[in-house]
């Protein structure tokens, strides 16, 4: 399953579509009202059949909510119990909020209340143009989307056919993620990160004292908001441009690539805004989406692996501190540079637990 998404045209019959969203934040918002309501009555919360049963009825009733697709509305039932269960398993901190109807982003189409043909999108009769980028096939479900700036997106999730791009090289690498330099490879490349955050932090600064200045609730206000909303988009952007790009050049060229399991979270309580700019995590997860497609093998190595202390001859210097950049093994005298050591290391270590995986003593090209 694929989620394919496309931006629709700007023009005035999208009133209609932000209406429905906002009526979608109605109906989630009278969900929870009915949840709470029972619970502090009965000690549990409603049945989902029951809850679709009753807000079925009600929207039959009611001119606004009738507007919505009833798959839509069963939908949105179907959300609210999902977050009541995955709070009652602990699996999530608190129960679901009330959401005011400017921040609620989307509402989804089932099987039924669309149609589709080429860029054009028609619900409830009234047509949409959007910006085919790619080809869509077996449309599953269609999620309309807002952004903060008040954009509309149709994403399509479609049941596609894996696609698979012809890899160029047949080589090995290992990777370090460092501060300094983006990423080291063990091929002696460094590639830095262009911190699109901290290159665009006076401008968004500039953007916040804009905002603070102007009164709350007024038109002028909502305009510095939308244009800070605007500045962080761009920069989140930027950001993912670079990753896939860096992701399908490493992926292309490359057969086996062994990288650290990063402990992003003890990073943050260290490093802070500097690891979010870097966004590790973020890119991991785009190089294991292209790895796929490339039918390169991507292997994690343990993040307690002393990947940077550990010498070509086996030695471990455990005296090492973060800020020695260079040091010289006191076994066999060879002086290492940090990071490049670090990454042939993850790379042996990366083929070890490969060949230990699969049982195999398959050779790698190096």
């Amino acid at each position: 399953m694929y989620n394919i998404s496309y931006k629709a045209y700007k023009t005035k019959k999208l009133k209609h579509l932000h209406r429905s969203i906002s009526t979608s934040a109605w109906i989630w918002n009278y969900c929870l009202s009915l949840q709470k309501r029972y619970y502090s009555l009965y000690g549990g919360y409603i049945n989902v059949n029951k809850l679709q049963k009753h807000i079925a009825k009600l929207r039959n009733k009611n001119p606004q909510w009738k507007e919505l697709n009833s798959q839509s509305v069963q939908e949105i039932c179907q959300r609210v119990d999902d977050s009541y269960k995955r709070f009652f398993k602990k699996l999530a901190k608190r129960p679901p909020k009330f959401k005011r109807a400017r921040n609620f982003t989307s509402f989804v189409l089932k099987q039924s209340g669309w149609k589709i043909e080429d860029n054009i999108l028609t619900i409830n009769k009234r047509k949409y143009k959007f910006s085919k980028s790619r080809e869509y096939e077996n449309i599953k479900r269609i999620v309309v989307k807002r952004n903060k700036l008040g954009e509309i997106f149709f994403i399509l999730c479609c049941d596609l056919k894996p696609i698979k791009y012809e890899r160029v090289g047949d080589t090995t690498i290992g990777i370090d993620f460092g501060l300094k330099s983006y990423l080291t490879i063990s091929n002696g490349q460094e590639i830095q990160s262009p911190e699109f955050f901290k290159s665009n932090l006076k401008a968004v600064k500039s953007l916040n004292r804009q905002l603070s200045k102007k009164k709350k609730g007024s038109k002028n206000r909502r305009k510095a908001l939308k244009n800070l909303q605007r500045a962080y988009i761009d920069i989140s952007n930027k950001r993912n441009d670079f990753e896939w790009k860096l992701a399908h050049e490493l992926c292309k060229n490359h057969s086996f690539i062994a990288l650290e399991d990063l402990n992003i979270e003890g990073m943050k309580k260290i490093w802070g805004r500097k690891i979010s700019d870097l966004s590790f995590s973020s890119f991991v997860l785009k190089l294991e989406q292209i790895a796929n497609k490339y039918d390169t093998v991507v292997q994690k190595v343990d993040r307690w692996f002393a990947s940077s202390k550990t010498c070509t001859c086996g030695v471990v210097n455990k005296e090492l501190k973060l800020s020695d950049r260079e040091w010289a093994c006191q076994s066999c005298g060879e002086i290492h540079s940090r990071d490049l050591l670090a990454s042939n290391n993850i790379l042996s270590e990366g083929i070890r637990l490969y060949r230990t995986k699969h049982k195999t003593n398959v050779q790698l090209a190096v």
